[in-house]
């Protein structure tokens, strides 16, 4: 495999890579670790901590008065309620995810930047510029994408509801406001103070779930990415070696299997770092798709119905986007036993040929995502979640309409 691009610009580091995730957590208050011991703490991240911790846990509350003293009356109600919940504890799970594996995260990330390409030529051989924009791109796309959803459903009720209040008939008569989500209170919401303020606390908490959501995936499309840009650089060095015939021979060998085995482990401990998320976000994809589908089919506001296909949209394009990398991570680390065979092994004595059937069995136990060993991430897992999510929507959608007919 031969670099196809040239770099003139200034060289992304690994941070680089991870910037945009840790950014969406840096923004919520939170640092997963220091990239250096004398690292300054920013002077609003505590502060902003706090009221993330604050209004998460008023919200939360909030949900479960709901359950409790409320009915909801609908099946456009119900479908929609379990929506908001699935993905609030999903977010919740990527959230703890990071937290309680960021000691893994960081010394995966520092692993990598000791391995990072320092010189121009290694930057050329390890395609550096343009792996980085791929990354940089996507993470970018999805975070406007999926915030963007994220700020319709929180602006589209209060929009209506002032729309409604000033194009009402009788200025005497009662008018109810919309909240932008199901949840119970303590308080008259129907003023306008307190609706304010409610209002307020909603938005907060759906962006901070938003953010804790995408920032899981973000992260881990991030490392898989690096990861996989090791595995294209060695099978760049294992093409581009011609053997001598000699011992010396061995003196490479040896070192591109060390390097091979380092990046396995470092996929192997991404993977079991984040599989129990991943099985838990497959899941509830799979639950939020059939449910946005029947949002969609049985709903009869045009507003409802287009809020409710952008957000299963964006759920489509996360997934796809996590089973992309995936993919790319699978057939990059089976490259590596093509390259060994396709690289000039019959100039070399019979000590290398002997011994390279070590990196070539080894190579083929290939590294990729798991949903927590139930099955592996790729684009024909994404197929078959797409497949199956529609097989159930269609069951829900005939058992309803047999119902109500």
């Amino acid at each position: 495999m031969t670099p196809l691009f040239k770099s003139s610009e200034t060289a992304p580091t690994v941070p680089d890579f991870v910037g945009i995730p840790l950014f969406l957590i840096k923004f919520m208050g939170g640092k997963l670790f220091k990239w250096t011991p004398d690292e300054p703490t920013s002077k609003l991240q505590r502060p902003l901590l706090g009221l993330f911790c604050v209004l998460a846990a008023f919200d939360l509350v909030s949900m479960m008065l709901f359950i409790v003293y409320d009915n909801l009356e609908t099946l456009l109600d119900i479908t929609e309620f379990i929506l908001f919940w699935g993905f609030t504890l999903n977010a919740m799970m990527k959230g703890s995810t990071m937290i309680l594996m960021r000691c893994e995260i960081e010394s995966i990330l520092k692993g990598l930047i000791a391995r990072h390409p320092k010189t121009e030529e290694e930057r050329v051989a390890f395609q550096l510029v343009p792996y980085f924009k791929t990354i940089n791109a996507s993470n970018k796309y999805l975070s406007m994408w999926h915030l963007s959803i994220t700020s319709i459903f929180a602006l589209h009720p209060m929009l209506a509801s002032i729309y409604g209040y000033i194009s009402r008939e009788d200025e005497n008569e009662s008018f109810e406001f919309t909240l932008p989500f199901m949840m119970g209170y303590y308080y008259d919401t129907n003023r306008p103070l307190p609706y304010v303020i409610t209002y307020f606390t909603q938005c907060c908490g759906a962006f901070y779930m938003s953010l804790l959501f995408l920032s899981g995936d973000l992260l881990l499309v991030s490392l898989v990415h690096l990861v996989n840009m090791h595995f294209g650089y060695l099978i760049y060095r294992i093409e581009s070696f011609q053997p001598t015939g000699t011992d010396a021979d061995m003196k490479v060998l040896g070192p591109l299997m060390e390097y091979h085995n380092e990046i396995l482990d470092y996929a192997e401990r991404i993977d079991s770092t984040f599989s129990l998320a991943t099985l838990l976000n497959y899941v509830g994809t799979c639950l939020v798709l059939c449910l946005i589908g029947l949002q969609i089919a049985l709903g009869s506001e045009i507003l409802n119905v287009f809020k409710f296909l952008a957000f299963l949209i964006s759920t489509i394009v996360q997934v796809f986007f996590v089973s992309y990398f995936g993919n790319n991570l699978k057939d990059l680390s089976t490259g590596i036993s093509d390259a060994f065979y396709n690289h000039p092994w019959h100039d070399a004595n019979y000590k290398y040929m002997r011994m390279l059937v070590i990196p070539i069995a080894r190579a083929q136990r290939y590294a990729h995502l798991t949903a927590f060993k139930f099955f592996e991430i790729s684009m024909d897992s994404f197929k078959s979640l797409c497949t199956t999510s529609y097989q159930f929507f269609t069951l829900l959608r005939a058992r309803i309409e047999e119902q109500d007919g």
